[in-house]
């Protein structure tokens, strides 16, 4: 398993024991994960097409997910490879990889360009898609912002910021928001792709592999980091406007005190509601950062918040609906755990996860009954599905994409 890699190789292996569902345990311990058993199956998905993005993401760890805008899917594999695809059909419309883009009209020069990498070395496409400003936006493991014309996959521009872009992008205001793995936010001018600002927050000694991506609204960038703490940063000039905490670092270990937000602060009106491993969730509000109600949960996947209710998938891969007003627990669901389960989504009158085998799970959103599954394989799901005029779009390990529908 190669799903967490950080400074220390013992670390990663831990994490990944922890984090991944595997057991350190002997066969007469605890299962390591739930098999899955029979269902009375009450949802009838089906595919409407399926497609492919490159050759996926493999064991790596990655957030790279699918992105939906102006009728297109956007999609992309590790090594570089980034796709448009129909919404409706799945047919291609355009396919450019990031190496042969990078060559036209220029000499790899390592004096001019510094660390960017080499037409032989894999991108690594890790931190993305977002989509606003007729552009596609990424980040690279290799430290680089790029920027795509929807239109046709030419380069618009393409950025480097020295650090590892894990975590997608946000845009808004007229600039690209970046938080790399270092703890660096980057704001870059969105039609030239310049650094505007930069802000160099603090990173404990032992992370999680991956950082929130950040969030724009009313003139603040939304970040979380990896030491738990929550802030907004004026999008005019990265100042800090508060700082609030949400994972409570406790334990006599650096392990046991991680307490890392992964998760994409999301915006109701004028509360933003995060979630931290080793943590908790809770409800701030967006002016001041003041807790509005805090509840005991961890996990590094994102929260899906609805008109009333909050869904999340917590790090044991138990499925929760907690209601947006106070946080109360309205139901959860055991069934799954252990099965790396993708934040959940809301589809129709239902929620959908994905797991590690590749299989979809829905579960009713009043009862917490699970009542649909499918295989859809590709080795796994490792990122939530994106729901877009009431089609499910998912992409696997291998590179899979697949749109479906449900009767």
């Amino acid at each position: 398993m190669a799903l967490f890699k950080r400074q220390q190789w013992w670390l990663a292996a831990l994490m990944g024991l922890t984090l991944s569902g595997c057991s350190i345990f002997g066969d007469d311990e605890e299962p390591k994960f739930a098999e899955l058993q029979p269902i009375q199956q009450q949802v009838h998905p089906r595919v409407l097409w399926d497609g492919d993005a490159g050759d996926g993401i493999g064991d790596y760890y990655s957030k790279l997910s699918l992105a939906i805008d102006y009728g297109k899917v956007f999609a992309a594999d590790r090594e570089g490879i980034v796709k448009a695809m129909d919404k409706k059909t799945g047919e291609q419309i355009w396919q450019v990889d990031l190496h042969d883009l990078y060559k036209i009209g220029v000499e790899y020069d390592r004096g001019f360009f510094g660390n960017l990498f080499a037409p032989t070395e894999p991108a690594r496409i890790s931190g993305g898609l977002t989509v606003s400003y007729e552009t596609l936006f990424l980040g690279t493991e290799n430290g680089e912002v790029v920027a795509l014309n929807t239109n046709d996959g030419s380069l618009k521009w393409h950025t480097e910021v020295g650090n590892e872009v894990t975590a997608k992008p946000a845009v808004g205001e007229g600039k690209v928001v970046v938080h790399t793995s270092a703890g660096r936010v980057f704001a870059l001018n969105a039609e030239t792709g310049e650094e505007l600002w930069r802000y160099d927050g603090s990173l404990p000694p032992l992370t999680l592999r991956g950082v929130s991506a950040p969030a724009v609204e009313a003139g603040g960038a939304i970040i979380g980091d990896s030491s738990g703490r929550a802030m907004v940063l004026i999008m005019e000039n990265g100042q800090q406007a508060w700082s609030a905490r949400v994972g409570m670092p406790s334990g006599a270990s650096e392990l046991e005190r991680l307490s890392d937000i992964d998760a994409t602060p999301v915006i109701r009106g004028s509360i933003v509601y995060m979630v931290a491993y080793n943590g908790d969730l809770v409800a701030l509000d967006l002016r001041s950062g003041q807790v509005r109600w805090r509840r005991e949960y961890s996990s590094f996947e994102d929260l899906t918040v609805t008109e009333n209710a909050i869904y999340l998938t917590n790090d044991q891969s138990h499925v929760f609906k907690v209601t947006r007003e106070g946080g109360n627990e309205l139901w959860s669901s055991a069934e799954l755990f252990g099965r790396e389960l993708t934040a959940p989504v809301e589809f129709g009158n239902y929620v959908v996860v994905g797991d590690f085998e590749g299989y979809l799970h829905w579960f009713d959103q009043d009862s917490g009954k699970l009542v649909g599954r499918m295989d859809i394989g590709g080795d796994g799901i490792y990122a939530h599905p994106v729901v877009d005029d009431n089609v499910l779009y998912v992409q696997t390990r291998d590179g899979d994409v697949v749109a479906i529908t449900q009767d």
